[in-house]
């Protein structure tokens, strides 16, 4: 596992515990929306389009939406953030599934947006306790 994998299964794990034991509903219910959203993407992982991750999108997809409506039926400022980098993150999938040839290269910066804007989204989780 490399040292950033590592970093962000760790930052994930203490927000999760820091966010549900200090949190209120809005805070357990985005916990458990990241996880089932990361138990998900192991369970969807290979299923691509011609070197797009098809199931990452729709997973994301499915958070970005769990995201706006907790943001539109809660008062709580990190929702509104973390549903737009969950915007973020759907754009960044946009622009690889419009890239006519997928170099390793484009693989490899999809994936390290991602994983920056992941970052974002759990520090909003965790600010917002």
């Amino acid at each position: 596992m490399a040292p950033f994998q590592l970093f962000y299964l760790l930052l994930s794990l203490g927000v999760f515990a820091w966010a549900w034991m200090r949190g209120g509903h809005t805070e357990r219910t985005g916990v458990a929306l990241f996880v089932s959203a990361f138990l998900a993407s192991f369970m969807l992982q290979a299923v691509s389009l011609r070197g797009f991750r098809l199931g990452d999108a729709f997973v994301d997809l499915a958070l970005f939406g769990a995201l706006v409506w907790l943001a539109l039926r809660r008062d709580r400022w990190w929702t509104l953030v973390a549903a737009a980098f969950g915007g973020l993150t759907m754009v960044a999938h946009a622009m690889m599934f419009l890239t006519p040839n997928l170099a390793e290269a484009h693989i490899r910066m999809d994936v390290a947006s991602r994983w920056g804007i992941g970052v974002g989204m759990i520090l909003c989780l965790g600010a917002g306790v």
